[in-house]
């Protein structure tokens, strides 16, 4: 049983976002609760120009010991497992190129990600869409830059394909401007297996901050909250980094399948 999660459950904190955000959109959006951090910025520990992405796994015994942005989000919890990767890119890609990666909902078809359980490179996803609101499960394209900029929840439907059970998520843009963006996904969907509740709605908390440092060089962070109901959803840290971190390859334009896996 341990081993079926263990591939399985950090797909399900995935973010998405959309191309062309211009700076003046950034004063129309709603603060989050954990505003602060946007305007002190995250502070994380980033490796080397081009080096491997440094992905880990934190569990805190209390509120000092939690990773860089958790004051981004409505509560740290010391029950809290927290999922982070930090790395800092080199592209030729534009502003408008790495921000399209995110914004491709479909293209997530295409991600892979090392199995721990397989020994092995698998599809991250079976499928993925955006919808065309809450509680809706009708698919439509991929949500545009205008869309994103205007600050309100969006929602798309992803199928992991280790459960082959759809969940919604709600994302929404904190910040877009040139050089920095800063986007919240978070569960809306209770996460069940099995007859079992692993999570709660809101239990799977996803931050990612871009920010293009000097032009051709990214540094790229992300974040995630999981907060499990059940005792079957604790645990699996070798799984949750090499989806992050396969996450982070699709989204600055790495092929997500290189040698050698983060966590083998």
């Amino acid at each position: 049983m341990r081993s079926l999660y263990s591939t399985y459950i950090w797909w399900l904190s995935l973010a998405i976002l959309t191309p062309g955000i211009d700076a003046a959109t950034r004063a129309g959006l709603r603060q989050p609760a954990g505003g602060g951090c946007l305007d002190a910025g995250v502070e994380a520990h980033y490796p080397p120009l081009d080096s491997p992405p440094v992905a880990r796994v934190t569990l805190p015994k209390g509120d000092s010991d939690v990773p860089a942005g958790a004051a981004c989000f409505d509560e740290t919890g010391s029950a809290a497992t927290w999922v982070t990767v930090a790395s800092v890119v080199r592209t030729a890609d534009t502003l408008n190129t790495v921000m399209g990666r995110f914004g491709g909902v479909s293209k997530l078809l295409s991600v892979q990600y090392w199995s721990v359980t397989d020994h092995k490179w698998r599809p991250l996803v079976s499928s993925a869409f955006a919808v065309l609101g809450a509680g809706s499960t009708q698919a439509r394209a991929d949500y545009s830059a205008s869309e994103l900029a205007a600050g309100e929840d969006l929602y798309y439907l992803i199928t992991d394909t280790r459960s082959r059970r759809a969940v919604t998520y709600r994302l929404r843009l904190w910040e877009g401007q040139r050089g920095r963006v800063v986007v919240e996904t978070s569960s809306v969907d209770a996460i069940k297996q099995w007859g079992f509740t692993l999570y709660a709605a809101g239990g799977l908390d996803t931050w990612y901050f871009l920010d293009e440092r000097s032009p051709g060089v990214w540094a790229y962070y992300s974040i995630t909250r999981v907060l499990p109901v059940s005792f079957l959803a604790k645990g699996h840290e070798k799984s949750y980094i090499n989806r992050a971190v396969a996450l982070y390859r699709h989204y600055m334009g790495l092929p997500t399948h290189a040698e050698p896996p983060s966590a083998p």
